[in-house]
């Protein structure tokens, strides 16, 4: 009888467990992504491959699920911000499946998410954002957790550590953009366009560098798998469960991403994460966080 009353007298708490359950799935999905490229890789795909058939079924599979809603898309003259941030993130994928296959997926992962260091520096330089010690916080985790991950003399693959540093500022750069030109309303219908502008971006690039796809039925379940249930899965989760549970939350829930991805890459891939790497990694989470909670 009291659960019964409970549930009745707060609704808004079901609907909040509901939506930080969809924003874990979400976060859980997208973590899954070097299981999957694994098999892709090791299938004979290289990375603009295997962008280009993940974005072209992710494409697919997201405009099908619209058609069946009957939810148009934007005219081309209203989808050209989405667009562009497909190419960001067309960008950051690139550089973290290339950084993943020149180093390792654990380093990749880390030194990926530490883009807030590259947003807070856009916005205090050019965007005139107000300077707080959060922000500056922040700022100095996430340069201090690459420059642990990375080691402080840059000992390792300097070309993969270069390719995770791209990664970085294209995801910066497309969040950056984004939210500033990206309508709250139709979230759905963005994801859409950005998984076409991450589609017309590695068909560009195919034009100049051959990809090389998967050879065997493994590999492109693989690359099914990663459309499905590492693209669209948690796409959908995401914008289903953030409008519950709020953006700061959302966000802060967002960071068990590159652990759950870390833990894939050393339990099933067999990597080593070095005590460096694994401050590192504390480090640029915790400056994640940190503006999460912040917002």
């Amino acid at each position: 009888m009291t659960t019964l009353i409970d549930s009745h007298n707060h609704p808004h708490q079901a609907r909040y467990s509901r939506g930080f359950a969809l924003v874990l799935i979400s976060a859980i999905s997208y973590g899954t992504q070097p299981f999957f490229a694994a098999y892709g890789f090791a299938a004979g795909a290289d990375p603009v491959g295997l962008l280009l058939s993940r974005f072209v079924l992710a494409s697919l599979m997201l405009g099908g699920w619209l058609w069946l809603r009957r939810t148009p898309l934007p005219p081309l003259s209203q989808a050209g911000p989405a667009l562009l941030v497909g190419v960001g993130y067309a960008g950051a994928g690139l550089g973290y499946y290339s950084a993943s296959q020149s180093s390792s997926v654990s380093l990749a992962v880390i030194l990926m998410f530490s883009f807030p260091a590259f947003v807070i520096l856009f916005s205090l330089l050019f965007l005139r954002t107000p300077t707080t010690p959060t922000r500056l916080l922040a700022l100095v985790l996430a340069l201090g957790g690459v420059a642990l991950a990375s080691g402080l003399e840059l000992q390792g693959d300097i070309h993969g550590i270069g390719w995770a540093l791209f990664a970085a500022l294209s995801y910066g750069a497309a969040i950056l953009y984004g939210t500033h030109k990206l309508p709250r309303e139709g979230s759905l219908t963005s994801a859409a366009l950005i998984m076409l502008g991450c589609t017309l971006t590695f068909s560009v690039a195919a034009l100049w560098q051959t990809p090389s796809l998967p050879h065997t039925a493994q590999g492109w379940t693989a690359i099914a798998g990663l459309a499905l249930f590492a693209t669209i899965l948690p796409v959908a989760a995401f914008i289903s469960g953030a409008a519950s549970i709020g953006a700061s939350d959302a966000s802060t829930l967002s960071t068990l991403e590159p652990v759950v991805a870390v833990t894939v890459a050393i339990s099933v891939l067999g990597e080593n994460l070095s005590t460096p790497m694994l401050l590192g990694g504390a480090l640029v989470i915790s400056a994640s966080i940190l503006l999460a909670r912040a917002r």
